[in-house]
Parts: C-alpha cells; structure tokens; sequence
C-alpha cells in the first residue's frame, strides 16, 4: 500500500513538471523567432535519431525479456518540435515557385490562366471528331442552330473516320463490317464484337448479368459499355490523314472559304452560289458541287443504306474464305455476323417506311439566297480539310491580306500559296468561340484549330505598302518563332542526351554491378564505343609512299614481303603460298598450327620493334566445302 502511495505521489510530480515545462516552452516559443531551414533540418535530424534510439531501446528489452511499459519515462518520444511546425503552402520555397509558374504561364503558348478545358466522352467526343450519314427525312433544325448537339444515334446510318483505326481483338488495320462503340467511339470488326457479346460472363459478374436482360460486355480498351444496338456501321475515308497535315517550312495552297451566318458549313468562294440549291444538309452522294471535305453532316437514303451493307456482306464472304483456307476458321461467327446485317436492313426499312411529320418551312428554314456583299457573311483561309484539325491562317495574316485588297473580303483571291513559319494550335473554347473566332463558331466546341503564320516576304500575293505597314509586327514574329524553335531543339538535344547517360548507367550497373560514381574517365573510354578493335598490324593499304614509312616504323621489312593487288594497294604475302586442292575436306591441325605461327611472329615483330606488348586476340577460324 505504501508502495502504491509513492508511485501516484511521483505521477503528480511528473505531471506537475510537464505542466510547467509545457508552460516554459510556450512562453520561449512566442519569444523566439521563427527557425530557418537549417534549424529545422537540424531538428527533423534530431528527431529521427531519437526514433532510431527509442526503436533499438526497445528491441533490446524485448530481446532481454523484460517487460515493455509505455508509461515509463525513458520509453517516451518528446513531440515538442510540433511546436514548430510549417505547412508547406506557408513556405518561401512554395510561394516563389508559384510565382514561377504565373511567369511561365504567362508565355504565348501555354493555356492562359482561368481557361477552361473541353472534357469530351462518348457522343460528344464523336461528334467532335467524325462526319456523319443521317436519315434524310429528318431537318435537324437544332444541329444548324448548336453544332455541339450530337445527333440521334437512332437518326445516323454511318460515321465517317479517318484512316488509321485498327481493331483492338484481331489487330488487323482494316477492319471488316467495321461497327463504332457510340459510348465511347473506338471501332471493332463486327465479327469481333459478336464473338465479344458472345464470350462467357466471368465468374465475378454471373449475379449481375443474370438480372440484365440484353446482353453487355465491356469494351476492350476503355471499359466502356458495348451493346449489341449501340453499334454503328463505320465508313473508312481511305485518304491519309498526314498528306493532308501542313508542316513548318513548307509552302501550302489555302481557299478561301465563305459562310453565311444561316449555315451550317462553309464553301469554297467559287461555289458559294450552291448555297441556293443545298438545303440545310448536302447528300452524301452529291457530285456537283463535292461537299464531302466541307460539311460535317450529310443525308442518305434506302438505296444508299442497301449499297453500304451489300459492301459489307461481300466483305464478310471474302475474309471467311481467307481464314478457312488459312486457319481452317468455323463459320459460327460469320454467320451471326450476316444474320446481324439482315436484321439491321430490316429495321431500317420498317424505320424509312415510317411516314415523319415535317414542320413547314418558316422564314428562318427557308433557304438563304446569300448575297456576296453582304456583312453576314464570314471569310477566311483553310487547308488539309480532311485532318481532324482545322488548319486556318492566323488573325493577323487575314488582316495583311485585307489590306493588301482594299481592305474587302470580296476582292481577295479563291487560293494563295505561301511558305508557312509556325503554326499555333489551339482547342476552341466557348469564349473564342463567341468573341474572337466567330467565323469559326460552325464546329463544335472542342475542336482542334491550327493558326497558319506564314512568311509573308517578297510574296506575290502582298503588296509592298501592305507589308510596310506590318513589316515591324511581321519581323518580331519571325524572331520569335525562330527563337522558339530554337529553344525546342535544344531541349531535345538536351533529352536525348540525358536519356543516353540514363541508358549506359543502368547497363553499367547491371553488368559491372558497380557504382556510377565508382568509374573513371578510363572506364568509360574503354567501354563507351561500340566499334570492333584489333590491335593486331593491319595489311597496308595506301600508296608506296605511304607503305614504306609504314614498313620502317613496323620493323623495317623489305618490298619483296608485299605484293599489289588488282586495285593497286600493297598487301603482305602469305607465308605460306596456297596451292588449289581438289579436295573437299579440309585439315583442321593444320589450320590451328598455321594461325599459331601466326601469333608467334606476330608477337616476335612486336618485341623487335619496341613496342608494348599487346594483349592476345583470339582467331576464329572459318571454313566452307566450296574448295576454292
């Protein structure tokens, strides 16, 4: 009991003592000023051996078989440098790297501060990326108001791609009866995804497809939802995509396109007369004029429709015989493949037997008869119409090109041709799209444009009070792209050589085991190189000048040693002149004894001449039955 008495007393003592030093220490913590970073690393250094400490303290009493109290004095870690603690946010070193990213993001080619990005999935990304075929019946009124409205997926009949899609489960670059996942836009053989929609459902989601009555898979890429009616027939535009792509240096021919603002697409200035008989959308199959590089929607009908999947049925028939004939494929799939493309063209043709009530033309349907000289109208120069990117040259060259032709849109030229400098991308966002590029306000949000800046020097196309005019804002531009491409070289140049160090120092760890830091000069010039060195006496191969300062720094041998050959150079004789055998065999001792005699006078030859001894090459001794 009296035991029992002394120990509470001495807990209240040492609670009273840690009281007051708390109390002491907070006093000297409001007195004292704020430690620098090297008191604090002193301290963080502190602490951490003061946990090495308490965890070998305790290791040894375990080890000792004693009983590890957490209540004892010794066996306690102080936490007074939370006293001291610092966010990183308050930090000088978080705050000036702050204002080094305000900096950089201050430069023309990064995002501007505060800009929102176009996150696109599914329907939107498609909408953004591809055409599209629609069912003709239909005016699609709110796709000529909002191009970011994607159409129906029950109304298209085909999206257009461009070249290029491969399909995930056979690999193969063309796929057949190609069929688009509308929930995410990635495109598969038909045979694939029925074999797909087929396959047997994983243990893990047996309960959940038991409750699902259509069937569903995921898609092979993003993990998207695949249903067998959410697949789309596929139209691959078989014209590759980087001939259409200009590049810096080049010399490009841009149209110039004209747009009303009642449309939808834009066409060529020589064909803006069509915008008469083109009602709201072209066909698909339409000639005169070609729109299938301008507009982004076309119409089809049934016979189109019948076309498109007789194609694809012919394609399907083919690829069968192929793979019979090679894998000795069954015919399951095939068949389900041809049975899908029968029930599609019976849906469709119950679909356009439909009668579809259409709203009568009002002022605002009705065609536009567009007046040239209206203000209405938009103008600007493209190229590479069938990129994904929408290639437009830059504000300010259409100001220079304005002024050059009296400052009207009207008397510009149909084409131009000019050698571009740089070329600036940008994804159109709702603000451009409604401030600065309202000409380009028919694509969707999201796009991709590239601004052409051309080099506009001694062009045809430029007048010379034109390029007076903007010769000062011209000329800066210039030093700056070229600046910049200056700068981007040697950042490359910079990674690969940091790339290449990488390399060699993780080969030199793994075959020499040791440390980079552990080798020398001498270390890497012996195994930096690649090339074949053999520090034996190469035959000579120069003129008899040169041969005969060659012979008296090897020893001084005569001009009998060395005979010309058919080229004119100087080689030695052999030893041993070699006599034409009948025979095919051929005696292997009296190779090795040959080439031994060899490496002796060679290493005699050395010694005479007073050079360091080298060190040994192996000779590999080749043969063949040939006889000669």
């Amino acid at each position: 009991m009296e035991m029992y008495k002394n120990d509470s007393s001495s807990t209240s003592l040492a609670a009273q003592d840690m009281s007051s030093v708390s109390r002491k220490t907070n006093a000297v913590k409001s007195k004292t000023p704020r430690p620098n970073a090297k008191s604090r690393s002193n301290k963080n250094h502190d602490l951490q051996y003061a946990r090495d400490s308490f965890s070998q303290q305790i290791e040894n009493q375990i080890k000792q078989n004693k009983k590890f109290s957490g209540s004892n004095r010794k066996n306690q870690i102080s936490i007074n440098h939370l006293l001291d603690f610092q966010s990183y946010r308050d930090s000088d070193e978080y705050h000036k790297n702050l204002k080094d990213d305000r900096r950089r993001g201050s430069n023309s080619g990064s995002r501007p501060r505060g800009t929102a990005l176009v996150h696109l999935r599914g329907m939107t990304f498609i909408n953004v990326n591809y055409k599209f075929v629609v069912d003709n019946r239909r005016h699609y009124h709110v796709q000529e108001l909002d191009p970011n409205v994607p159409v129906d997926t029950s109304d298209i009949i085909r999206i257009i791609v461009p070249k290029g899609n491969a399909c995930p489960i056979c690999l193969t670059d063309e796929p057949v009866a190609p069929r688009m996942i509308t929930s995410c836009g990635h495109i598969i053989c038909l045979k694939c995804v029925l074999s797909l929609l087929e396959s047997e459902v994983p243990n893990a989601k047996k309960k959940e497809s038991s409750a699902v009555v259509e069937k569903y898979r995921e898609c092979p890429l993003c993990s998207s939802i695949v249903r067998k009616n959410e697949l789309k027939p596929v139209l691959v535009n078989n014209i590759d995509e980087n001939l259409e792509t200009p590049k810096v240096n080049d010399e490009v021919a841009l149209t110039l396109m004209a747009r009303p603002q009642s449309r939808i697409f834009p066409l060529p200035k020589p064909l803006m007369n069509y915008f008469d008989t083109i009602d709201h959308f072209p066909w698909i199959n339409q000639q005169n004029p070609d729109c299938n590089q301008y507009s982004r929607i076309f119409k089809g009908d049934l016979a189109y429709l019948m076309d498109m999947y007789e194609f694809e049925k012919s394609q399907i028939r083919a690829n069968y015989e192929e793979e019979k004939l090679l894998y000795g494929e069954d015919d399951t799939y095939f068949k389900m493949a041809v049975t899908h493309i029968d029930q599609e063209i019976a849906n469709w043709t119950s679909k356009l037997a439909e009668e579809v009530e259409e709203k009568r033309p009002t002022e605002s349907t009705k065609p536009v008869v567009l007046d040239v000289e209206n203000s209405q109208s938009y103008f600007y120069y493209q190229t590479g119409f069938n990129s994904a990117t929408a290639y437009v040259l830059s504000p300010l060259d259409m100001k220079v090109l304005k002024t050059s032709y009296n400052s009207s849109y009207t008397e510009l030229p149909s084409s131009i041709i000019a050698k571009i400098e740089n070329i600036k991308y940008e994804y159109l966002t709702p603000e451009a799209s409604l401030t600065k590029y309202k000409y380009l306000s028919h694509l969707p949000l999201g796009t991709q444009i590239g601004f052409l800046e051309c080099n506009w020097y001694h062009n045809e196309f430029i007048s010379k009070q034109a390029w007076e005019t903007f010769k000062e804002d011209l000329n800066k531009r210039s030093k700056n792209s070229s600046r910049k491409f200056k700068r981007e070289e040697k950042n490359r140049r910079r990674a690969m050589n940091e790339e290449e160090i990488r390399t060699r120092n993780f080969y030199i760890r793994e075959n020499t085991g040791r440390d980079v830091d552990d080798f020398s000069a001498a270390d890497y010039a012996t195994m930096g190189s690649l090339s074949i060195v053999d520090n034996r006496e190469l035959p000579v191969l120069t003129s008899d000048h040169h041969s005969s300062n060659n012979e008296h720094s090897s020893g001084g041998d005569s001009e009998a040693e060395y005979e010309t050959t058919i080229w004119g150079t100087k080689i030695r004789k052999a030893d041993v002149s070699e006599q034409p055998s009948d025979e095919d065999d051929w005696d292997a001792e009296e190779m090795i004894r040959k080439a031994r005699e060899e490496m002796e006078r060679q290493e005699r030859e050395s010694g005479v001449s007073g050079k360091k001894k080298k060190k040994k090459k192996k000779l590999i001794l080749l043969s063949s039955n040939s006889g000669w």
